[in-house]
């Protein structure tokens, strides 16, 4: 397992962390609350205050679905491609986590063999590659640049387990059908769009894209949740897809088997004296 294929691995299980892609088709979602395609000043919109009010109970809803946790820990399987034409298919994961201190992670190919083992803490990033014998150690700050993101560890773990992420109360362009609540959320940065179920409000899709359009390869990120299963009065969801666009695409799935809540856990990770360090 190449160095850079374990990178682009770990970015996206920590980072922007789903059905099946192994035909390798993902259907790009589509958000009535984008305002470059959603109608405007329709008849029947909503008045500015009854719209607040509206934004204020999605607010509430969706936060509401939040999953809180001691320890999490899951089992899945994972497909990796991108637009170079690397396909990593059937990739086993286990993941474990302690909430706001530690990100576990094992990958594994065919027959169950090690390829990586990942430990993120607030402080560091480390990665053992086991097919190169090699230990990649970087800080928070160079983390953070090695990944290119800008992420707290909580936000990551909330991608891992599906909680709203880059979901302020600054909260617009609300589109409301019977089944699907579509708006907008903004952040100094970042603009994100959510379509969730009016049931329920939990998360079908987020999209996050850059506020500086001036950029050659702004980075866009689709996140689409299915298969919503109960895991301890939470609707959790077992498949995933994730589309990352900056200068090159990257489409990974997600299948998860299993997880666990608030179970004793270790986090072993050992680095072997004769791996060189990078």
């Amino acid at each position: 397992m190449k160095q850079k294929a374990v990178l682009q691995l770990v970015t996206c299980l920590v980072s922007l962390a789903l059905f099946s892609c192994r035909s390798t088709k993902i259907t790009r979602a589509t958000f009535p609350s984008d305002t470059s395609s959603a109608p405007r000043n329709t008849a029947d919109s909503l008045s500015r205050e009854k719209e607040l009010a509206l934004a204020r109970s999605i607010h509430e809803k969706v936060n509401a679905n939040r999953l809180e946790y001691r320890t999490f820990s899951a089992e899945m399987k994972m497909d990796y491609e991108d637009d170079k034409g690397k396909k990593m298919n059937n990739l086993g994961v286990n993941i474990r986590m302690h909430y706001d201190s530690i990100i576990w992670i094992r990958v594994s190919g065919p027959l169950n063999v090690e390829g990586a083992r990942i430990l993120v803490t607030k402080d560091s990033i480390k990665i053992i590659n086991k097919m190169e014998g090699t230990v990649t150690l970087r800080s928070v700050s160079q983390g953070k640049e090695l990944l290119k993101m800008d992420l707290s560890l909580s936000a990551l773990q909330d991608l891992i387990v599906g909680n709203p992420v880059f979901l302020s109360d600054s909260i617009s362009n609300i589109v409301t059908t019977p089944s699907i609540i579509s708006f907008t959320s903004l952040q100094p940065e970042l603009v994100s769009m959510f379509n969730i179920f009016a049931d329920d409000f939990v998360i079908q899709q987020c999209k996050i894209t850059e506020k500086d359009s001036t950029k050659a390869d702004p980075r866009v990120v689709e996140l689409t949740y299915g298969d919503h299963k109960p895991v301890e009065n939470k609707k959790l969801a077992f498949q995933r897809k994730i589309y990352v666009e900056e200068k090159n695409v990257v489409k990974v799935a997600l299948d998860f088997k299993k997880m666990e809540l608030n179970k004793p856990l270790t986090y072993p990770f050992a680095i072997p004296p004769s791996y060189t360090r990078e």
